[in-house]
């Protein structure tokens, strides 16, 4: 099945990058140092910068997670002038486990627009696309709330874990394996890190994920490889939790955190 998030393509210039961040972009941590993950999700926001093949191409990205009732409502958009991408989903959470009730993703510029929208009837074990009607697999994620449960295996020192993912058109199934931890540098300041690797079938397309452990696993850089030709980055710039009061003081960096 194909991911419905779709590549989109500024010019030559692939946003996928951004994209496939937000289907992983807390599903990071290290496999070993196990800890015990949150019984709630803290909310919060973090801003990226987006580079492609080496180029900043002017677009800003953001990442939030804030609660709603019931659960959360996790958020991921890219932008500027000429080009949008959004997508949302709406999910329960306990004891590690999402249960999804809405998602939804949108593009527009250059001639693009797409979309596209899934309800989750659990009643009925249905999955209401908006290009299939179809039944749900068992534990069915979506394609953000599957970052919220990655955050927990990962944190249970699980080294490779998948997933099975609705999306607009049918089920899908995302795989992920451990890359260990390291010391990153982003704008946002230098962070003891732990990667994970997705998986693809398609030959040649690469995607790595890296989050600061400081952060409780929240993203702080992606690369992602389309094709041997084109390679793209989006890296954090800024940080904050949203249920601390919004000022410079309560923002959070790297700083003075070292590797291992």
């Amino acid at each position: 099945m194909t991911n419905n998030t779709g590549i989109f393509t500024l010019g030559r210039l692939p946003l996928s990058l951004a994209i496939v961040a937000c289907q992983s972009l807390y599903s990071l941590a290290y496999a070993q140092d196990p800890v015990t993950f949150p019984d709630q999700l803290r909310p919060a926001e973090g801003t990226y910068r987006v580079v492609v093949s080496g180029i900043p191409v002017g677009l800003s990205a953001t990442i939030r997670l804030e609660k709603a009732n019931p659960g959360y409502r996790l958020h991921f958009n890219v932008q500027n002038r000429l080009f949008s991408h959004q997508e949302s989903a709406h999910f329960n959470w306990q004891n590690c486990t999402a249960t999804p009730y809405y998602y939804q993703h949108a593009s527009a510029g250059f001639g693009i627009e797409r979309g596209g929208e899934i309800r989750f009837d659990w009643s009925t074990g249905q999955a209401l696309g908006s290009k299939a009607t179809y039944r749900l697999a068992e534990a069915s994620l979506d394609a953000l709330s599957v970052a919220m449960v990655a955050r927990c295996h990962m944190a249970n020192g699980d080294d490779s874990f998948s997933y099975a993912v609705a999306e607009p058109d049918g089920m899908a199934e995302y795989h992920y394996v451990s890359l260990g931890n390291d010391s990153l540098k982003t704008p946002a300041g230098t962070w003891k890190v732990t990667g994970l690797e997705r998986e693809y079938a398609e030959r040649g397309r690469h995607s790595e994920f890296w989050a600061a452990k400081k952060l409780d696993y929240f993203m702080v850089r992606m690369d992602h490889r389309e094709n041997p030709f084109i390679r793209g980055r989006i890296e954090l710039t800024d940080f904050r939790y949203l249920d601390e009061p919004d000022n410079n003081s309560t923002r959070h960096d790297g700083s003075t955190v070292t590797s291992r």
